[in-house]
């Protein structure tokens, strides 16, 4: 029977915050490895825009972007979630409020307010990012799948997360005081169970890899819930296996000692 991987990007095989920007080659054997008799999917906040070459050349099975709210096999879509008029006009809203910036995210394109603010600045040196301001070719609001907002301080984040809570799912950033926004419901564990009952795994053959908060409902939609020793301490509570570190090879080192690929 096919076994179904879920792999995170960035905390997982990445960590930009650290330094790692490149997959390690250790990574890509495994990959290549695990899809000769597997399934191997992506499952990430990053829409398709983020994605950079390294992650693309993978040639995954699929992906869960967007927190779940994007899902495609073999090239084709499984399912898509939009943000509602009124999540994306409440976002506006509070980032206007507190002085911060948002990031609102269609699955091939993307637009920043302001690259110039202090918000966006820190997060994109605490990230790692080369994100670029660009128009979306979408004019109509319904056409975001995620967003991501951010602010200058932790403070900050405690008051949004309440003011946002009866609007839309917004979930903390492990290092950064910055959120994913999802539509209530949509998270990587709805993507990763559209994915499971289209290619009709059994649970016992499912596992995934993660380091977040948003991992937390994909890793207990699993059989196999793998965090990294790396990971956010609120997933350590959880009955999840561990593994090393993402700057120790965590994720190769787990396949190997599984049997579920041969040592390089």
């Amino acid at each position: 029977m096919k076994k179904i991987i879920f792999c995170d990007i960035d905390g997982t095989i990445i960590d930009g915050s650290r330094g790692m920007l490149k997959i390690s080659d250790k990574t890509k054997y495994a990959v290549e490895q695990l899809k000769k008799d597997n399934y191997f999917f992506i499952a990430s906040g990053r829409c398709k825009a983020l994605l950079n070459q390294d992650i693309i050349d993978l040639n995954p099975s699929g992906f869960v972007l967007c927190n779940g709210a994007y899902t495609e096999y073999n090239k084709q879509m499984i399912h898509q979630d939009y943000l509602s008029n009124t999540a994306v006009q409440k976002v506006k809203e509070i980032v206007d409020k507190y002085d911060g910036f948002y990031i609102l995210e269609t699955l091939n394109d993307l637009f920043i307010n302001s690259t110039e603010s202090e918000a966006f600045k820190l997060f994109t040196d605490g990230w790692g990012s080369a994100l670029k301001k660009h128009q979306s070719n979408s004019d109509e609001d319904d056409a975001y799948c995620i967003a991501m907002i951010g602010f200058k301080n932790e403070d900050i984040c405690i008051k949004v997360q309440e003011e946002l809570k009866d609007y839309v799912k917004a979930t903390k950033h492990n290092f950064s005081s910055s959120f994913d926004i999802n539509s209530i419901g949509i998270d990587k564990g709805f993507g990763v169970k559209k994915v499971i009952e289209y290619l009709n795994i059994p649970i016992e053959d499912t596992y995934c890899f993660g380091d977040g908060l948003n991992d937390i409902e994909m890793l207990q939609a699993v059989g196999h819930p793998v965090i990294m020793a790396n990971s956010d301490n609120s997933l350590k509570k959880y009955d999840f296996e561990e593994t090393d570190d993402v700057l120790e090879d965590g994720f190769y080192n787990y396949l190997v000692k599984n049997k579920l690929i041969k040592e390089l």
